[in-house]
């Protein structure tokens, strides 16, 4: 089912639960995809991070660590996610133990001093305190970044559940946070911007995401859902580009290191936020089964974009 709309996109076509009665959503004009400060994303705005210039080596593509935690799968996936996607290299933060991940990953007990994105959150663990235990994986980073203000980081999952998220949000010039609904409601929760349930966040999300994106507006919100919302300051732009086959542990710390490997590479905090959410929906696309991909399938049909773009 397709469904074109005949002038500017509204609102009201793009909740999640419109995704379901209105099939993809196309507009009959190029100018229709925008409306003042929404924005429908199409496929045309993925920008890759197609390789170009011959004289290059690995240090040109940016250092991308990615936090471990609790469940170090999460970190694991994040951390292959950020290795495909175009960064030369890429470190697995574990301060409290070793790591068995794949060879062309490397490991460290803290963030390395080349480190140009970091990724937090993905399995990190919560204590019921919201407060990082002193010496703890999460303490140790956490003090990293307050000593490393400019490094631009994702914060994902269990990050936006500390009692400090607040801070440190407002403590960075670049930093995008990727809640799924859930997550969203205890970080306005932990933001002072409100209590809210799921089911009222979905309902009133394009409010609830200005409201966020107003108290900071240097950060950078990607609230996942059927269609994703991508939105700093008062632009609001919408994914309605993936696929049921997405609703399966390991696909947010997919798109987490998808992010981060852009942001190693020099993307605005926006645009990598953006052309991660599409080439992880775009990628889910060509997975021909709907209820059983795995994040590692997910991540090799992100590589399959490149050569589809040629």
């Amino acid at each position: 089912m397709k469904t074109v709309i005949d002038h500017p996109i509204e609102e009201k076509y793009l909740a999640d639960d419109m995704k379901d009665k209105l099939g993809e959503i196309a507009c009959s004009k190029p100018e229709y995809y925008v409306n003042g400060d929404l924005k429908l994303l199409q496929e045309s705005d993925l920008r890759l991070p197609a390789r170009v210039v011959q004289n290059v080596n690995k240090g040109s593509f940016g250092h991308v660590a990615v936090v471990m935690g609790e469940k170090p799968g999460a970190g694991i996936i994040a951390a292959s996610a950020a290795f495909a996607f175009g960064a030369g290299l890429v470190t697995v933060v574990c301060p409290a133990r070793p790591v068995c991940c794949s060879y062309e990953l490397m490991d460290s007990p803290a963030p390395p001093a080349a480190t140009n994105a970091l990724a937090l959150g993905m399995g990190l663990g919560v204590p019921p305190s919201g407060v990082p235990a002193p010496g703890s994986p999460a303490a140790e980073v956490l003090a990293w970044l307050e000593e490393h203000p400019d490094v631009p980081c994702v914060f994902d999952a269990d990050i936006l559940k500390y009692k400090g998220i607040k801070g440190l949000i407002q403590g960075r010039k670049k930093v995008v946070l990727t809640p799924h609904p859930k997550e969203f409601a205890t970080l306005l929760s932990r933001c002072g911007l409100g209590e809210y349930d799921v089911p009222y966040i979905a309902e009133h999300r394009f409010e609830l995401v200005r409201q966020f994106c107003a108290a900071f507006p240097q950060a950078v919100l990607l609230l996942k859902g059927a269609n994703s919302l991508i939105a700093q300051g008062v632009k609001v732009c919408v994914n309605t580009l993936g696929s049921p086959c997405l609703a399966k542990g390991g696909s947010g710390d997919v798109l987490a290191g998808l992010v981060a490997a852009l942001l190693a590479q020099g993307y605005a905090t926006c645009d990598a936020a953006v052309s991660g959410s599409l080439a992880h929906a775009l990628a889910s696309r060509r997975v021909k089964c709907s209820y059983g991909m795995t994040p590692f399938e997910l991540i090799e049909k992100i590589k399959e974009l490149e050569y589809a773009s040629r």
